[in-house]
């Protein structure tokens, strides 16, 4: 029977091609994922292990820096080979245009110069380190961003706020560190490190052991002399590297291995289909083994021994495809997220064994129920067919209370997940399983009636080769529902996130308009944030004043926050803020016009939270207790409570604005506006400007860069789906053979049939398609109220665009996937196809 088995795969390879396609392309994306995890975890530790390397000690600050006299005493430890400090201090820098360049609301760094290159924790890409005053060298992402060139000039912000040249002098690789986030980064000399950021105290101290001496003993030494700091191994801190390696990775692994999971399960309709269609079209073989000797445990044997050779040949082709796909994967990282330093691929043994494993368990596991059946045929039966054996559709009744049971189920599931709003939002997704399931189970009762709905006007237009098609895909329901299934679940999920993420588009810009009800803001940036605040922190009268007479700005309103934010002396949860311009909040109850010293206009959410209303009294840091006359939303700063100018001044002394609130003037476009705010701007580069429309391109960006990833992902099930289209035309035609050439022989033209074939692949297609933007697009509406119902107000927004363009690419690629099989029934010769048994 082995040998039986084994023939049989020969023979019949040509109709596994597909089926071992979809199982490559399944297990390709698992194992991808796999690879891209432990390259990207090696690669990301590589890098960050540049600031341990040759480090066997290291002295981290604690709640101050460690001094100079700290180094000298490490230096003086029985033990030390070699010793250095490095000084991390913020450090602004003005970017091609003048402008502070800021990255997530910090500004750069400055880093001292290693004394030994053994422990230094950059590479220098180009020239050389600063030897002398005046010499600065900066890490490559800013040099390729602002297209500094060596020996041309950088300028720095210094500690009285005037821009400082240096001199480029090199370019450093820094690798991907968490600790300066992808901010600009510049090496120094001590002296001009002191000179810019008044720091010459060290954040770590790194030391080398002689030889003879192990890193847990210098550690205890090293422990001894350092005051304000503790002492790590060296070993201990790869350690926490490849920790912090791994925090790089597994997040997005874990997405990577979930649409992984998706496309399997895609796999297994295809699996499934395959070997139902196999063993129906070789009942008389198989009917014959049972004649000769053959038991019903033999042939089941026969079936699934196939099905192991397949999944394991097709699986150990998709451990070869996976190294493509895992370069892939580390390629659209890049252009989406952190950037991934270069390493070679790193395809490992668990990888190789999770990959044939999953791959063959899936075959197994769909080519079961065929297998079992087949062997059930009884020999007379299967002898007395022609060749072709339909299976007939039993229990029909079974099916549908299983389909009721479960989409009745996921539909209450769902519903009472809604009522309980966004806490109820894994009920509804878990209601949407169990509905999809439902569907799937019941589909073949249906799929036929909808086949013919879809295909009857069609039919009536283009005639006989549609009317074919629907009748070829209603005569076999299992087949089809199996098909359009598998194309289903990738339908389904891309529609969902499509929804999720216009919804959540729409609902975002809805908070931008009521949040950032003026057009800019213009905000100062303190360099060094651990100098105490002075008036001097404010924005420039004199730029005040230039706004103020531009035509293009209806409104300048300068303003002052007091915050942490603002000034580290500041307690309390509550942001104030004043303004001495005609911008005022959305006022939901009260009177604004009411606010004078000792009172104060309290924002909603606030106030709920403390239990205060109109009238109450609220205490607030150095202003004491003020009356509430007046409740709003929507205030063009983040702040919680507003008092007048003259009690905000009472309160927090006299100072220049800190805030300055703009809106354009009717007829002036916002991008005129923002050019006039840069002119006036241009001497004052530490003042940053901040409007709704940065903040809502931004956010488009990252949602549009989201569906994109989403779709690329699941266009992985989608082209699994397309390999099972294409199968199961592909044994259609095999198994149609003499009843195409009896068409073809009672007058239906080449061109007619290859029309029938095509028509029918598109039929099963757009059934899977529809069905799949229907469910999603429903399941995602029903998600998206929960999120709004917890975040915002409104409806949930339906792509339409969007969802319409998924169900045209894959009726699309079906007729792409279908054209192979269709020119073959239509190249076959008629008199060979009726003489062949």
């Amino acid at each position: 029977m082995l040998r039986v088995a084994l023939a049989g795969l020969r023979a019949h390879y040509v109709r596994l091609l597909m089926t071992a396609a979809a199982i490559v392309v399944g297990v390709s994306f698992l194992a991808g994922s796999l690879v891209y995890g432990d390259t990207a975890r090696a690669a990301f530790y590589d890098d960050l292990a540049k600031s341990s390397r040759n480090v066997d000690v290291v002295v981290q600050s604690g709640w101050s820096l460690l001094d100079r006299g700290t180094l000298d005493r490490v230096r003086a430890v029985d033990g030390v080979a070699a010793a250095d400090g490095r000084v991390i201090a913020n450090m602004g820098m003005l970017g091609a245009d003048g402008k502070l360049l800021i990255t997530s609301g910090h500004v750069g760094y400055g880093i001292s110069v290693p004394t030994s290159d053994d422990l230094s924790r950059f590479d220098v890409v180009s020239g050389r380190v600063p030897e002398a005053a005046g010499e600065i060298a900066v890490e490559k992402q800013t040099v390729e961003q602002q297209g500094f060139m060596l020996g041309g000039t950088v300028q720095l912000v210094g500690r009285d706020g005037a821009p400082v040249g240096f001199t480029l002098v090199g370019v450093l690789d820094l690798g991907v560190n968490k600790l300066f986030g992808g901010s600009s980064v510049g090496a120094l000399t001590d002296a001009d490190l002191l000179r810019i950021t008044n720091t010459n105290r060290y954040t770590q101290i790194v030391a080398t052991a002689a030889p003879g001496v192990s890193q847990e003993e210098l550690r205890s030494r090293v422990q001894a002399v350092s005051t304000g700091g503790w002492a790590m191994t060296g070993d201990e801190l790869a350690d926490d590297l490849a920790t912090e390696a791994a925090k790089y990775v597994d997040g997005f692994l874990s997405v990577l291995i979930g649409f992984g999971l998706v496309a399997l399960t895609v796999s297994g309709f295809v699996i499934y289909n395959t070997f139902a269609m196999l063993a129906a079209q070789r009942g008389r073989e198989l009917a014959l083994l049972r004649c000769v000797g053959a038991s019903r445990g033999q042939v089941l044997g026969t079936v699934l021994i196939e099905a192991s050779v397949l999944g394991v040949l097709a699986s150990l082709g998709g451990v070869l495809a996976s190294l493509v796909v895992g370069q892939g994967l580390l390629l659209s990282r890049e252009l989406v997220a952190t950037s991934i330093p270069e390493h070679a691929l790193v395809l490992r043994w668990p990888t190789v064994l999770v990959a044939v494993g999953f791959g063959t368990a899936l075959t197994l596991l769909g080519a079961l129920v065929p297998a079992v059946a087949a062997s059930r045929v009884p020999p007379l039966t299967a002898l007395r067919d022609a060749g072709a054996m339909e299976h007939r559709e039993t229990g029909r009744r079974s099916r549908a209370v299983v389909c009721a049971v479960l989409t009745v189920l996921g539909l209450l599931i769902g519903l009472g997940g809604l009522a309980l709003d966004f806490a109820g939002l894994p009920l509804v997704l878990g209601g949407a399983m169990l509905t999809f399931l439902g569907m799937v189970t019941g589909a073949p009762l249906v799929i036929g009636r909808l086949i013919r709905a879809v295909g009857a006007l069609p039919a009536r237009v283009f005639g006989v080769p549609m009317r074919l098609a629907t009748l070829n895909a209603y005569r076999n329901p299992r087949r089809v529902a199996a098909t359009t299934s598998a194309l289903m679940i990738g339908v389904t999920l891309m529609s969902l996130f499509s929804v999720l993420l216009a919804t959540a588009r729409d609902q975002a810009g809805k908070e931008l308009t009521e949040n950032f009800p003026v057009d800019f803001v213009l905000t100062p940036k303190r360099v060094n944030v651990d100098a105490p605040v002075t008036a001097a922190d404010g924005v420039p009268q004199e730029a005040i004043d230039a706004l103020a007479a531009r035509p293009e700005l209806a409104t300048v309103a300068p303003a002052r926050l007091a915050s942490r934010e603002t000034d580290p002396r500041f307690y309390g949860d509550a942001a104030v803020w004043a303004t001495s311009g005609a911008v005022r909040p959305e006022v939901k109850e009260g009177d604004l016009g009411a606010l004078t010293a000792g009172t104060a206009a309290v924002q909603r959410d606030y106030a709920a939270a403390h239990g205060a209303g109109l009238g109450d009294r609220l205490t607030l840091p150095r202003a004491g207790q003020v009356t509430i006359i007046a409740l709003y939303d929507g205030a063009p700063l983040d702040a919680s409570v507003m008092l007048s100018w003259d009690g905000f001044t009472a309160a927090y002394g006299a100072g220049a604005p800190n805030r300055v609130l703009i809106d354009v003037a009717a007829g002036t476009s916002v991008a005129t506006a923002r050019q006039v705010v840069d002119a006036a701007l241009a001497e004052h580069p530490l003042v940053q400007v901040e409007s709704a429309a940065d903040a809502a391109e931004s956010l488009t960006a990252s949602l549009d860069e989201l569906l994109a990833i989403f779709a690329a992902l699941l266009g992985m099930s989608v082209l699994i789906a397309l390999f099972g289209i294409s199968n199961t035309l592909s044994l259609s035609v095999f198994e149609r053979t003499r009843e195409s050439a009896t068409l073809r022989a009672l007058g239906l033209t080449r061109r007619q049939l290859r029309a029938t074939l095509l028509s029918e692949a598109a039929l099963m297609a757009l059934v899977g398609a529809l069905a799949g933007v229907v469910f999603g697009a429903a399941t995602g509406w029903a998600a998206s109220l929960g999120l709004i119902s917890a975040y915002g107000a409104g409806l949930p927004v339906l792509p339409v665009g969007q969802l319409a363009l998924f169900a045209a690419v894959a009726s699309g690629s079906a007729l792409v996937a279908a054209v192979l099989p269709a020119r073959r029934a239509a190249r076959a010769s008629v008199v060979a196809a009726l003489t062949d048994a």
